[in-house]
């Protein structure tokens, strides 16, 4: 009886299994990208909820003066900076969401990372803020859920 020395695949086995893979990649990358790219506007989403609670935290707080509490019209959350002081709302603001007493607002923008958030103009942060005093936070377009993400009170 002959014995063979068969030890390992054979060329044609090998090809074919990396062509079932590479088609089996071709078909999930475009879903994987797509799942990766949701996640992060979810996250920025939640960002966004965090500033939009900020503010009406700080808002809300009788030891802040009226004097710097933001009017009605529209602001970048990049102007926000801390000055120190505990009765400073923007510092407030920030120390609501982690930035300390002197952080900045650009250090919160910094941590957008949807497309729709890079396509805005560079991670940028905006509140409106309405004749009644309701707060409304976005980035990109707002109300405008292709190209911009909304949260607040003027968020449909």
């Amino acid at each position: 009886m002959k014995k063979t020395n068969n030890k390992g695949f054979s060329l044609v086995e090998l090809i074919i299994v990396i062509a079932i893979m590479a088609i089996l990649i071709g078909v999930l990358a475009p879903q994987y990208i797509k799942y990766v790219e949701k996640s992060r506007v979810s996250a920025d989403k939640d960002l966004l909820d965090s500033v939009y609670n900020a503010l009406t935290t700080a808002a809300g707080d009788p030891d802040i003066s009226t004097g710097t509490i933001l009017g009605s019209g529209s602001y970048t959350f990049t102007s926000f900076s801390g000055n120190g002081s505990d009765v400073d709302f923007s510092s407030v603001v920030l120390d609501t969401l982690g930035q300390g007493l002197s952080g900045s607002g650009a250090s919160v923008e910094g941590k957008l990372k949807s497309k729709i958030a890079k396509e805005a103009g560079s991670n940028v942060i905006s509140i409106s803020v309405d004749a009644n005093g309701n707060y409304t936070v976005y980035t990109g377009q707002q109300n405008d859920s292709s190209s911009g993400i909304t949260v607040g009170a003027g968020a449909n």
